[in-house]
């Protein structure tokens, strides 16, 4: 088996567990479809975090994988939920939701778990697979200058970007 695969298997797997975890500490229970939806949000993280490796702004890249998650949650949600009756989740009493699958709200939380998991998927890439490190570019996030001179010594041992290619 090439080293992509494995690369891949991994992502899923981390992102399977964690997904897995986080509905765990949020609501009490899970369903192991939502690890498999965790997984396969995870792998596009990991594309996703390639391509902001490449450029594309943090926030373009965190709503893009929101997006990704709500279309997955929709789709799932139909067929479980709808079709075959499962009742894993019901958004219907929350505003702002369609067909109780999704709502804008989970789309929002969604930013924030997409730029998590591309955080995981940059300690993956250091610690497991060995791969140069990228770190969040913080100055194309145009933050006032008197922060950056405050911090410059933490900004510059943080959070300057570190990559090479493997």
């Amino acid at each position: 088996m090439d080293s992509r695969r494995l690369k891949s298997i991994c992502v899923f797997f981390t992102g399977a567990y964690a997904y897995g975890c986080i509905e765990l500490l949020a609501r009490g229970r899970t369903h192991i479809t939502m690890g498999l939806l965790g997984g396969v949000a995870m792998l596009f993280m990991h594309k996703l975090n390639d391509k902001r490796r490449n450029s594309m702004p943090l926030i373009l890249a965190c709503v893009s994988g929101a997006l990704f998650i709500t279309a997955c949650e929709y789709a799932a949600g139909v067929i479980l939920n709808e079709k075959l009756k499962m009742n894993i989740w019901d958004y219907s009493s929350l505003s702002f939701n369609y067909r109780g699958q999704i709502c804008l709200g989970y789309t929002l939380r969604w930013v924030i778990v997409s730029l998590a998991g591309m955080f995981v998927d940059e300690l993956l890439r250091y610690f497991v697979f060995k791969d140069g490190i990228y770190i969040f570019d913080i100055s194309r996030l145009h933050i006032p200058a008197f922060i950056k001179q405050k911090g410059a010594k933490l900004y510059e041992r943080f959070f300057i970007t570190r990559y090479k290619k493997a």
